[in-house]
């Protein structure tokens, strides 16, 4: 069996984010997206964390603050019920990938090479 030097679960997952995120800045996107989006990003945080604890990444708590980071700026654009504008929405969908390419490239790399060095996958 050839040893995989990538979680396929992670990148896959990682790049339903990227298409959410895509989606945000798509004409007449609204709100629902965004919901989508803090969805999934519950699920796949909860994912990369419970993955955390099974290995007992030394990261964790950083790796978690920075999940946190993300959750509370989704949260914050859907708390008053607000529709938002195109150009709004292709700020915000820029922000939320640069954010997300540089902790998949980041910290989730350190993550992915941890877990992949342990009997845990």
């Amino acid at each position: 069996m050839q040893k995989t030097s990538e979680l396929i679960w992670q990148d896959a997952q990682h790049q339903v984010l990227f298409e959410i995120l895509d989606d945000i800045r798509k004409p007449d996107s609204g709100t629902a997206v965004i919901q989508r989006l803090l969805e999934y990003t519950q699920t796949h945080f909860t994912l990369e964390e419970r993955y955390m604890e099974l290995v007992n990444f030394p990261g964790r708590e950083v790796h978690i603050r920075a999940h946190d980071h993300f959750r509370d700026e989704i949260e914050k654009l859907l708390m008053h019920d607000q529709q938002y504008d195109a150009l709004f929405m292709g700020v915000i969908s820029t922000y939320l990938t640069e954010w997300l390419k540089r902790h998949v490239l980041g910290i989730d790399k350190d993550l992915e090479a941890f877990i992949l060095a342990s009997s845990v996958k």
